[in-house]
């Protein structure tokens, strides 16, 4: 065989090698994708006895929890997302309901101060969050696929200022990270609540 075609077929040879390297590479980076961004908090203190808490959201999939956990993601997606404002309204004062029942500081008084006055993002946003996970799920990578998460705020206030208190989030949030100023850490199934010590 002359030289020129052992040289074509070698430079050939190369190029497959390396694009089922390339190949090989993706996939394995694909399937060790997270399925979605994990859920995350910031607490902030705003006075002595208030607590700002700045939650990072996977949204859809915690108004599913919340909301409509009976039904499958898919139906969950596609029926929420063509809510009208008023209904939408009661169903997000639904979640801020739920989440305040479950979310709270335990203080060494033995009293509860729960999150209160959840601001939620614009109702549109929510719906197009919604659309958006619905798309996914029929992507050719939908199960590795994920949306950026979306700000919600709460509030916490005890009656007098407080530095120290145990903290409780929903499961519905786990795994949480938490991050205060001085200290970061998760809430799970496993750890569902921590001490915090704010300055």
């Amino acid at each position: 065989m002359p030289r020129s075609q052992l040289n074509l077929l070698h430079k050939a040879a190369v190029c497959l090698a390396a694009a089922l390297l390339c190949l090989n590479f993706n996939f394995a980076s694909a399937q060790t994708q997270p399925v979605a961004h994990y859920n995350a908090v910031e607490l902030k203190r705003e006075s002595a006895t208030s607590v700002q808490f700045v939650f990072e959201l996977n949204l859809p999939q915690v108004l599913h929890a919340l909301l409509a956990p009976h039904l499958a993601y898919r139906d969950f997606l596609r029926s929420y997302a063509n809510h009208s404002d008023q209904a939408l309204d009661k169903e997000i004062a639904k979640a801020s309901a739920a989440l305040s029942a479950k979310a709270y500081f335990n203080l060494a008084s033995g009293a509860k101060a729960n999150l209160e006055h959840w601001q939620w993002p614009d109702k549109q946003l929510v719906r197009d969050a919604l659309k958006a996970s619905l798309m996914l799920l029929d992507t050719p990578l939908g199960a590795t696929s994920h949306l950026d998460p979306v700000p919600v705020l709460a509030q916490a206030q005890a009656e007098t200022p407080r530095s120290r208190a145990q903290l409780q989030l929903p499961p519905v949030l786990y795994p949480i990270a938490v991050s205060l100023p001085h200290d970061k850490f998760w809430l799970t199934e496993q750890i569902p609540m921590a001490l915090v010590e704010l300055p």
